[in-house]
């Protein structure tokens, strides 16, 4: 039996019940995505490692208003580096049950435009872009929520990718039939 005729067996197995509809990776899938977990976290850390000497010791000043607003962009920016890892591993989507994942890519969307709009809003100000010589907190954040609005569209057009390939598959498997 191949791999992947395993996993659909095991997919049937699983969802044949009625409700049981739940996000389900495959063991290889979840090494995979730890893998990348930790990648990506090593990247966050190091940039922010980074920064900070820069910060510290070389410029001798911080270059945004707020360090940990550049600390979360940092975050955003590993977050949107794991999800391209993980489409490019083909191990972002479930093998079954994505309703879990298009809720966190909506929620990933909605939470970046509301809280976006409230930083758009200030862009006609004076110091939006630039207070006291330092990046203003409100631009870093607007950035950030930007990204994250990018980081749930990536999650759909993944999971709508997927589902059009098992699609196609499915008509396949019907035609040799």
């Amino acid at each position: 039996m191949s791999m992947k005729s395993f996993d659909k067996f095991c997919e049937r197995l699983i969802t044949a019940e009625p409700g049981s509809e739940k996000e389900i990776f495959d063991e290889r899938q979840n090494v995979m995505r730890m893998r990348l977990v930790i990648e990506a976290l090593l990247i966050c850390v190091g940039l922010i490692f980074i920064n900070g000497i820069i910060a510290e010791m070389i410029i001798e000043r911080q270059w945004a208003e707020y360090m940990s607003t550049v600390n979360l962009l940092f975050a955003v920016l590993c977050m949107l580096w794991w999800e391209i890892r993980c489409a490019a591993k083909g191990c972002l989507v479930a093998v079954s049950g994505r309703i879990v994942q298009k809720t966190s890519a909506v929620m990933s969307v909605l939470v970046g435009a509301l809280n976006g709009l409230r930083y758009a809003l200030n862009i006609g100000e004076e110091s939006f872009l630039i207070k006291d010589g330092r990046l203003s907190a409100d631009f870093v954040f607007l950035i950030c929520f930007a990204l994250m609005i990018v980081c749930g569209v990536f999650m759909f057009t993944a999971i709508r990718r997927e589902e059009k390939r098992e699609e196609t598959e499915k008509k396949e498997e019907n035609d040799e039939s």
